[in-house]
């Protein structure tokens, strides 16, 4: 990959990574289980997701159709930290703290959730008191700020910079106070509420590009704190260090000359003696090592057979064990799955057939593909109409389709987690071609759980042997991409 910018936006922009602790001593995993009930669901409003959201595991989510379970889920997680996570329900989120060990029970009306969302769901089990109270305010605080946005001049100076951001912090604390004064907020949410609202500020400055300023050390300014491990109890706090490690490979012309010129080996060595020189010992640096480290395995997997030779150099053991395990994997197989029998069958699939819309349901999607095109190479690309990156890939598909327009090669778009009606505006205004299906929001969850997808866009590709190869190039990688795709031709 030659592009060293996108490279490193997709490596630390596809997965997420939240996690907490707020003690040094030895990290150890512990089985968390979130259960609960739904009722008075519909059949259109069935499906229910977990985000696990660990950066320590390849799971992502785990989802439930009520219809088939009678309205109950179950699932365990092994968790290391700490931290909040979402439950996705008829398009509304449930935040709840999580601590490794826990087993909270969720119990959902879903009738209720349109006219009281916040009576329409209750708790019990570990933490319920506290989870209610977490719930309340995030369905308070969140709905108020989606509407009201900080706005900073992304080129002012650092100096200005940050001295704004500073002001805005000192906003929310009197915000958290006020609200505080109404409901009596616990000590532990009123802190919580505090760093969590810091960290959605700091996502959405995240475009600060003042030519002149050092973007690591802006980033890393004591306002933001990043380095106190309290700050991992919530999941936006993933984001602002994905942007202080982008930060840091993009300030340094060795590092960009290296990945430009596909050293890998010596540009994530020299990535990771400048982390070192940088950030100071401990699990803060632990995890974003480890997600330099895993990621850039993850997208590049023969780079496992050279980690002995890049530093490491955690604080925490269990971190070198993790990453032995994971250069094993990858040094064994590469991500591909094979059409499975236990693939679930999917209704709310829509196939546009030139100007008409045709129903294809009860159908298991990718063996239901590989049927349909059978003998052919499947390039799937999985996207949605309000992401941003998948409409500028489409603008570079064409080429990819040139490439293969004479050969056994099909190119089929499934949109997910989309309107119809802006999927088919999406269609027309920018000429996207191939075999193109949409999902509505059941499927959509069902499919992105069951093939364990980390986001959009993200690309797959179906052989004739039938073999599923996950996590496939981007069309903008076209090198690559034709690469993998005549790998599978042969």
């Amino acid at each position: 990959m030659k592009n060293f910018e996108k490279l490193f936006f997709l490596i630390f922009g596809i997965s997420l990574f939240f996690s907490c602790s707020q003690e040094k001593n030895k990290l150890e995993p512990k089985k968390t289980i979130i259960a609960g009930f739904g009722n008075n669901f519909s059949d259109n409003a069935s499906v229910i997701v977990v985000n696990y959201c660990n950066p320590l595991s390849d799971e992502r989510q785990f989802a439930q159709n009520l219809i088939e379970s009678n309205g109950n889920f179950h699932t365990e997680h092994e968790y290391v930290f700490a931290q909040n996570i979402t439950i996705r329900f008829a398009n509304r989120f449930i935040n709840l703290f999580i601590r490794p060990g826990d087993s909270i029970f969720v119990s959902i009306d879903a009738a209720e959730m349109q006219r009281d969302f916040n009576n329409a769901v209750s708790f019990s089990g570990d933490n319920s008191a506290l989870n209610k109270e977490l719930f309340l305010w995030t369905n308070y605080w969140y709905g108020i700020t989606n509407q009201d946005l900080p706005q900073i001049d992304t080129k002012a100076t650092p100096e200005i910079f940050l001295a704004n951001v500073k002001l805005i912090f000192d906003k929310v604390q009197d915000s958290i106070s006020a609200y505080s004064k109404r409901t009596n907020m616990s000590d532990f949410l009123k802190k919580w509420a505090y760093i969590d609202y810091k960290f959605i500020i700091a996502n959405y400055l995240m475009d600060y590009d003042n030519p002149q300023a050092n973007r690591w050390e802006v980033f890393t300014n004591p306002v933001f704190d990043i380095f106190n491990e309290n700050n991992f109890q919530t999941m936006y706090f993933q984001y602002h260090l994905s942007v202080c490690m982008n930060a840091l490979a993009r300030s340094d012309v060795e590092i960009s000359r290296l990945y430009s010129e596909e050293e890998y080996i010596a540009a994530i060595r020299l990535t990771v003696d400048k982390l070192i020189e940088k950030a100071p010992d401990g699990v803060v640096r632990d995890v974003m090592l480890f997600k330099l480290l895993k990621d850039m395995i993850s997208e590049m997997p023969e780079l496992s057979y050279h980690l002995p030779e890049i530093e490491t150099n955690f604080s925490q053991d269990f971190f070198n064990e993790k990453m032995k395990l994971l250069a094993e994997k990858n040094k064994r197989i590469e991500q591909i799955m094979s059409l499975s029998d236990k693939e679930n069958q999917l209704n709310g699939v829509l196939y546009m057939a030139g100007n008409n819309m045709e129903n294809v349901p009860n159908v298991k999607l990718l063996n239901y593909l590989s049927e349909k095109y059978k003998d052919k190479v499947l390039y799937i690309d999985v996207w949605a109409t309000w992401c941003g990156p998948c409409m500028e890939e489409f603008k570079v598909t064409p080429d990819l389709h040139k490439y293969f327009k004479d050969k056994d090669v099909i190119f089929v778009n499934l949109c997910l987690n989309s309107n119809i009606e802006a999927w088919k505006q999406a269609i027309i205004r920018n000429n996207i071609d191939g075999e193109n299906y949409f999902l509505d929001d059941n499927a959509s969850q069902l499919f992105r759980t069951e093939n364990n997808l980390p986001g959009f866009p993200t690309y797959l590709i179906i052989g004739k042997n039938g073999e599923v190869h996950n996590l496939m190039p981007r069309p903008s990688n076209l090198e690559s991409a034709i690469q993998k795709i005549e790998s599978c031709l042969n």
